[in-house]
């Protein structure tokens, strides 16, 4: 059978040649026929030639074209995504800085680091006392560029509250953070969340200055695949509450101090009001309005994530965009 098949198209390319060698060795197409009486003729030579009826050898000839033409069409699509996106595909290309994982202990800082790295779930409990500190590709979807791919610098900072000064440092060379809070346990633990929060945020706008405005922080409301996850709006509310309360201790500091501690106290209360870019007043009891992370000194978003299910699309965009 494959040698009748060989020898079939064989044949059909020879009586192609003698037919193109025919009309090659008549008068010019184009002088005295015109295109289709060219292609007739062509169709008629080749008829003759393989003993197969014009009618359906035009079909043949039209679906042979059409699928070259695909082809080809394919090879230029590809070679232009090589060109245009080959680097960023095969190593990734790099971001500048660094991306800080934040947050208090158990919140599951470091079983995102190691899930981002390996790209599987990650669901060993790990209390860490050092830093950890990789680089690796990440991809993430943007809207103008679709998935786009990266190799990210990711330092897992640990939860320790004895070690929260390692932030200042890593400060230097961040792009952006990602606060990780456990949004099942939320509740119980959102005042020692909001402290560490508003010390973040407080140690962003002294290291950053102006450009603190605009440093992106996401909170990561992790487990929230979970039935007993508190909603984001929750968590962002609570949290709001929690950091005006503390905004307003600190703001009572320079009042309730002694003459010895004013400056102190005052410094305490410059550092703390830090981590808002403004205060707006009720206009009716001209008291400032209670704080909103709109209003914070740094840009907070908020994002729902699972480390146990791998659900960490929208926070590996943000990653790699901002």
């Amino acid at each position: 059978a494959m040698d009748a098949a060989e020898e079939t198209m064989a044949g059909l390319d020879a009586a192609a040649e003698d037919a193109m060698g025919g009309i090659g060795d008549s008068a010019p197409l184009l002088s005295d026929t015109s295109l289709e009486d060219a292609a007739g003729e062509f169709l008629l030579r080749l008829q003759r030639q393989t003993g197969i009826p014009a009618a359906a050898l035009l079909p043949l000839i039209l679906s042979l074209s059409s699928i070259a033409v695909i082809l080809l069409c394919q090879a230029l699509f590809a070679l232009l995504v090589r060109v245009a996106f080959g680097d960023a595909r095969r190593g990734g290309a790099h971001s500048n800085g660094s991306v800080l994982l934040l947050g208090v202990c158990g919140a599951g800082k470091t079983a995102l680091f190691q899930t981002l790295r390996s790209g599987s779930p990650y669901l060993t409990t790990v209390t860490s006392m050092e830093a950890n500190d990789a680089t690796f590709l990440m991809e993430g979807k943007t809207r103008k560029s679709g998935v786009v791919a990266k190799k990210l610098r990711v330092v897992d900072l640990p939860g320790h509250p004895r070690l929260a000064g390692l932030l200042e440092t890593q400060l230097k060379t961040a792009r952006s953070a990602v606060f990780v809070i456990d949004a099942v346990d939320f509740a119980s633990r959102r005042r020692e969340i909001a402290e560490r929060l508003f010390h973040a945020l407080q140690t962003i706008a002294k290291a950053k200055g102006r450009a603190a405005r605009t440093f992106p922080i996401v909170v990561a409301c992790n487990k929230s695949e979970k039935i007993t996850a508190h909603p984001i709006g929750f968590i962002k509310s609570r949290l709001e509450k929690e950091m005006d309360a503390l905004l307003r201790t600190a703001g009572s500091l320079a009042e309730t101090g002694s003459k010895g501690d004013d400056r102190k106290d005052a410094a305490n209360r410059d550092d703390a009001l830090a981590i808002v870019a403004r205060r707006p007043k009720n206009k009716n009891t001209n008291t400032e309005t209670p704080f909103a992370f709109e209003d914070a000194n740094a840009d907070v978003s908020f994002s729902a994530v699972s480390v146990a299910e791998n659900d960490l699309d929208e926070l590996k965009s943000f990653m790699v965009v901002r």
